[in-house]
């Protein structure tokens, strides 16, 4: 094994068993033994990008019996850029306060998005530097923006909710993006979408996403599946919006069940496992 591998493979061990680290992230990001008996390959070819079918890369014993199979694809990297805002409301005596008993580390949110994506997909999200969005319903202007978002007729009465609910306030929100970002991720404390409470939701077609304090390490990588989803180009589009995947035997046809948790885009939270077979669905982005 090359120095340079082993260094990687290495400093992936190193930061995937830190003790705060989700579980099912360390099993989809580490090899499962590190002791001497472990083998890494790194493949070279002279055929670059190799897109989807892929190339089947057969491994065969000494005896030339076939061992294992794999399919492989070799695909260009794609750059997505995204923004956090942790959202601020007016505190004790008037200062501003995190909205979110669980304000994000936009730093740890990329870090977790890249780990799953990028080896899986080879989309790279790249941090827009930003402001936290201090919300003061106080202001008559707030108040206005408001109500024009959930069609109150009193912009006086207007308020902002200790709720976000996704539907009515998306409008409000979308001022608030940041320039430069393909995807804004607002940190909320809690998030209604769909008729009931969620880790996150995604805003179609606005480019603008939302994640709460009950969200898992997962979720802003789940939210941008969705917000990439979109651009898809495939007539099936599985995981536009709200659409939710979980894996298929590929003898029957019908879901795994067994595989369900490992699933990111499964439905009522977030695994880390993109479907080889589904990687090419968020492709389509058009930069």
């Amino acid at each position: 094994m090359g120095a340079d591998t082993l260094r990687r493979v290495m400093q992936a061990r190193d930061t995937f068993s830190e003790p705060d680290i989700d579980p099912q992230l360390r099993a989809a990001s580490l090899p499962t033994t590190f002791n001497g008996d472990a083998r890494f390959f790194e493949i070279n070819g002279r055929i670059k990008p190799i897109g989807f079918p892929g190339l089947e890369v057969v491994a065969r014993s000494a005896g030339r019996k076939i061992e294992a199979k794999l399919h492989v694809v070799v695909l260009p990297e794609i750059k997505i850029k995204v923004a956090f805002r942790n959202v601020m409301v007016p505190g004790s005596g008037g200062a501003p306060a995190f909205h979110a008993k669980k304000p994000c580390n936009e730093q740890d949110e990329l870090l977790t998005m890249n780990n799953i994506w990028r080896p899986q997909a080879n989309i790279r999200f790249e941090r827009v530097p930003s402001d936290w969005l201090v919300i003061d319903d106080s202001q008559a202007a707030v108040k206005q923006d408001l109500a024009s978002a959930t069609g109150m007729k009193d912009a006086s009465l207007a308020t902002f909710p200790d709720v976000i609910d996704v539907e009515k306030l998306k409008g409000f929100f979308v001022k608030h993006k940041v320039q430069g970002a393909h995807l804004t991720i607002f940190c909320v404390d809690k998030v209604w979408s769909n008729g009931g409470p969620a880790n996150g939701s995604f805003a179609r077609s606005l480019d603008l996403a939302f994640i709460s304090s009950q969200r898992g390490p997962n979720t802003s990588a789940h939210e941008s599946g969705h917000f990439l989803g979109y651009y898809s180009k495939s007539a099936s589009k599985p995981w536009d919006s709200q659409g939710h995947t979980l894996e298929t035997d590929p003898k029957t046809g019908k879901e795994n069940r067994a595989e369900d948790i490992k699933m990111l885009m499964r439905g009522g939270g977030a695994g880390w496992k993109i479907p080889f077979n589904l990687v090419k669905e968020f492709r389509d982005f058009p930069g």
